[in-house]
């Protein structure tokens, strides 16, 4: 059995739902033991659910799977939390202190609370990621331990509809009877899977491609800055690939295997498309609508990175992730139109996979952060495989040694058979005398003394 804590994460997603197991050991090395998915067509929309009862039928799917894959009992599960209505809003908390206070924990978390509070129309706080701390009149990262007598937190708050969490919980935990041991927000999970702290530092933007939505975070000076979802995503290139008169399973097969961010003119050579009714599919027809559909999420990004007010501070320029973030030429696509370095993420060092994975492809990164930021162990005791015997019997040997022993032992009480001729004179006297005696017996009893007259 591995040593360290096991982890448990779902991800919901519009295309797939993810269960991942990994074990995460004291110096925060993680090995990724099993993923499992389900396709969340039909329940899932813009990475909210909206089937509750498709939904948990489809995790339980997940986690019996896993359970029986690695023969363990998953007792709570870790769950991340994003989708078309999540982003974040600026929000400071200023306060007066007396004079020469020492600011604590206790001051900073109260101001953090006291964010919560903040009504945000027609959605709820789901995080309160702080940023610096103005300390009269001075820009300070921490805070703790300085003397001050005002202090004002600058924050943001990443907000998002109430139903979110509330379907998450109706299918984990009222449905599964399954406890959730923290819900996680799916843009932390993805920096903690692809960025380091010097990308966090420079500047960077980072941006998931999803099926259904497009998430756009940026960070800086260790930061995170600006959170927004943009409500388009790979499914909406597969539906336009479609409308012309292809089924939509064969749309994401010739969106994956054809699909291009930009069109270069070049048609590959032994290309057959056909539509529903065997009519041809033209394939720079194709093009043009993967195009099309492509460029106008790109100008979204374009868009709210500018809008965050930090476009000329990415240093580190934008790092892909995502299903959808495979499309041919996209990188080469960004970069033309936000005139910034563009790259696809990789998965950050000590992260290792226990013999052949789906999780070190691209589209699993988030769940991998889930497991990255998950601190509880999620299961009982795993059962060892049975491969090795695990009851041991040395005794069995010790057991015949004694019978053995014991045995040799009775033989020598007997006595040992042997002839000589005095010995065979006295039991042949011993057998005459027994038989004269019960010769006698009989006689008497036979005939009793008689009566005298």
């Amino acid at each position: 059995m591995e040593a360290g804590k096991y982890i448990v994460a779902i991800e919901l997603g519009t295309s797939k739902i993810v269960g991942i197991v990994g074990v995460k050991n004291e110096d925060g090395r993680l090995n990724i033991l099993a993923t499992e998915k389900e396709d969340s067509a039909g329940c899932i929309k813009r990475g909210c659910i909206f089937n509750v009862e498709d939904t948990a039928s489809k995790i339980q799917k997940i986690i019996k799977k896993l359970e029986n894959r690695l023969s363990l009992k998953i007792t709570k599960v870790y769950v991340g939390v994003g989708g078309q209505s999540v982003h974040s809003i600026s929000h400071s908390v200023f306060r007066q202190l007396a004079e020469d206070t020492p600011i604590t924990d206790m001051i900073i978390n109260s101001l953090h609370a006291e964010s919560r509070s903040f009504p945000v129309a027609n959605a709820e706080i789901m995080d309160v990621i702080p940023n610096e701390y103005t300390i009269d009149n001075h820009l300070e990262t921490q805070p703790k331990g300085t003397y001050a007598s005002e202090i004002e937190a600058h924050l943001q708050l990443v907000v998002g509809r109430p139903s979110i969490k509330k379907n998450i919980n109706r299918c984990i935990v009222e449905r599964l009877k399954l406890p959730i041991a923290g819900y996680i927000m799916s843009v932390h999970a993805d920096a903690a899977a692809l960025l380091d702290d010097e990308e966090k530092s420079l500047g960077c933007a980072l941006i998931n491609f999803g099926a259904g939505t497009t998430t756009l975070s940026i960070y800086k000076d260790n930061f995170l800055r600006y959170v927004v979802t943009i409500p388009f995503g790979g499914r909406n290139i597969t539906q336009d690939i479609s409308s012309l008169n292809i089924l939509m399973s064969e749309a994401e097969r010739l969106k994956l295997a054809f699909g291009c961010a930009i069109n270069n003119g070049e048609e590959p050579k032994g290309i057959g498309i056909e539509g529903i009714d065997s009519s041809k599919i033209n394939y720079q027809e194709l093009c043009r609508v993967t195009e099309a559909r492509i460029e106008e999420i790109v100008a979204n990004i374009v868009e709210q990175i500018k809008e965050s007010g930090y476009k000329d501070q990415l240093s580190a320029g934008i790092i892909l992730t995502g299903g959808a973030s495979l499309l041919k030429e996209l990188p080469e696509l960004l970069a033309r139109e936000t005139k910034m370095s563009v790259q696809r993420g990789n998965l950050q060092k000590g992260i290792t996979f226990s013999g052949h994975q789906e999780g070190g492809l691209t589209a699993y990164s988030q769940a991998i952060g889930l497991l990255l930021l998950g601190e509880e162990n999620c299961v009982e005791k795993p059962i060892t495989p049975k491969t090795e015997p695990t009851v041991e019997e040395p005794e069995k040997p010790e057991n015949k040694e004694i019978s053995d022993e014991k045995k040799k032992k009775e033989h020598e009480k007997k006595p040992k058979k042997s002839w000589n001729i005095f010995g065979a004179i006295e039991k042949m006297t011993d057998k005459v005398i027994s038989s004269t005696e019960n010769f006698l017996t009989d006689e008497e009893d036979v005939n009793p003394p008689r009566k005298k007259n």
